[in-house]
């Protein structure tokens, strides 16, 4: 029997051409994501990142200095010397050290919240996809609705004319037009906003998006159970993991302001002097730095010394330093903050994942019920069907058959998103990169 409402088909054949090019699959939409503004500012930050840890390396690195010295005195005459010295962090305390650590820790949670936003991005996408799928399903029913409104309508009048139906009942079906009337520009809009939303998301123009054609697919559940899940999410989730490295970076800055107030700055020095040249060794033991310089005298003076060795060693000690103290103090504060933040995520992300998996298993259980459904509904239309050939129903009864149909594969497909939603969910809850088939680096 022919339809009498219009399909997502004849719909798209009366669409502008634009939107008819072809078929927006789900893949390509993904394949797309690389190139969106909000990926690309994930990968700006951490590339800040890492050009904050080459800055390190490079400051860790050997230094090299140069100069010169003029002096004038009355009875010696004039001086006049160039140096050159290189200094160079050899000691694991230096504070160069410390910076490349540090640095390190930052491009590793760099990493973890590049690998989160790209992963809200990811699902995000999948939202708005399917959110465009279902609003041209809704915009299906309210055309059909609105047909059968049309005929309800016509068949009210008709009865009203004929006496066999009230007033009261012809205006609640003029009402009921008036109401598909208004869902139909309701449906129309919200398809036209899905479809800017994802357009905007993928940076393109909404005209040269071609209708979803992926549908949705039922999950699975996770073959592990739930202790290895959470066991899993302590050790993958970017939150967890980021507030690990911050109590690691307390622990350094904790370590280094203990070491700062106990070793005594205390340089050793050593270097040989002639009327030729003069060379010098020396070795901070509080900032780890050695250096070495070499010094050439170009004019001397009247006055020559004399050749030598020279080692001298400066000592001082720390007894009483309330900066030093309150240092200490504040990184010990620091570092309690840290330890409570880290239990703190680890407990928000196993609630998190008990609550992503009772989701996963919630939404799966209502599509078995939207089958049901959709099978109720399918009998419900070939009853309708059989009975006008029978010649004991109407095609306004089939028509309405037709109507529930629609929503009911429309409630199924609702269902059979919401499951894969969930399950995308799941995997995001636990750590997992969503995004490694597109090529993405951690």
């Amino acid at each position: 029997m022919k339809r009498l409402v219009p399909t997502v088909a004849t719909l798209l054949a009366l669409a502008p051409p634009a939107l008819a090019q072809g078929a927006l699959e789900l893949s390509q939409a993904l394949q797309a994501l690389p190139s969106t503004l909000d990926w690309k500012s994930a990968d700006l930050n951490y590339e800040s990142a890492l050009r904050q840890l080459e800055a390190a390396l490079a400051a860790q690195g050997l230094k090299l200095a140069g100069g010169a010295d003029y002096t004038l005195r009355e009875n010696t005459g004039s001086n006049l010397s160039l140096s050159a010295t290189a200094s160079l962090g050899v000691l694991p305390w230096s504070s160069s050290a410390d910076a490349v650590q540090s640095a390190q820790r930052a491009l590793e949670r760099a990493a973890l919240t590049r690998l989160e936003a790209r992963n809200n991005l990811y699902l995000s996408l999948h939202n708005q996809y399917f959110n465009l799928r279902l609003a041209q399903s809704d915009l299906e029913i309210a055309q059909a609705t609105l047909a059968l409104r049309e005929q309800q309508l016509q068949v009210a009048r008709a009865q009203n004319q004929a006496g066999s139906a009230t007033l009261s009942e012809l205006l609640t079906a003029q009402q009921n037009l008036d109401t598909a009337r208004s869902a139909l520009l309701s449906a129309q809009g919200a398809l036209e906003l899905a479809r800017l939303t994802l357009a905007a998301t993928l940076g393109r123009r909404p005209q040269d998006l071609g209708p979803p054609s992926t549908s949705p697919s039922e999950p699975e559940l996770p073959s592990e159970d739930l202790e290895a899940l959470l066991q899993k999410a302590l050790a993958q989730r970017p939150d967890v993991q980021r507030s690990l490295s911050l109590l690691q970076e307390a622990e350094a800055n904790l370590a280094s302001a203990q070491r700062e107030r106990l070793i005594p700055n205390a340089t050793l020095n050593a270097g040989y002097s002639s009327p030729e040249a003069s060379l010098a060794a020396g070795l901070n033991f509080k900032s780890g730095v050695a250096s070495l310089s070499a010094a050439i005298p170009l004019v001397q003076g009247s006055s020559l010394g004399a050749a030598g060795w020279s080692l001298g060693l400066s000592l001082s000690l720390p007894i009483l330093e309330p900066a030093g103290d309150s240092r200490i103090a504040s990184a010990q504060t620091a570092l309690a903050s840290a330890q409570l933040a880290l239990e703190t995520a680890r407990r928000a992300a196993e609630l998190d994942v008990r609550q992503k998996l009772q989701n996963l298993k919630t939404a799966k259980a209502s599509i078995a019920a939207a089958q049901a459904g959709l099978n109720s509904a399918s009998q419900t239309l070939r009853t309708a069907q059989a009975r006008l050939q029978a010649g004991t129903g109407t095609r306004l009864e089939v028509q309405a058959a037709q109507l529930a149909q629609l929503q009911a594969q429309r409630n199924l497909e609702a269902a059979l998103i919401q499951a894969q939603l969930a399950a995308l969910a799941l995997q995001n809850a636990l750590g997992t990169d969503l995004t490694a088939s597109l090529g993405g680096t951690r």
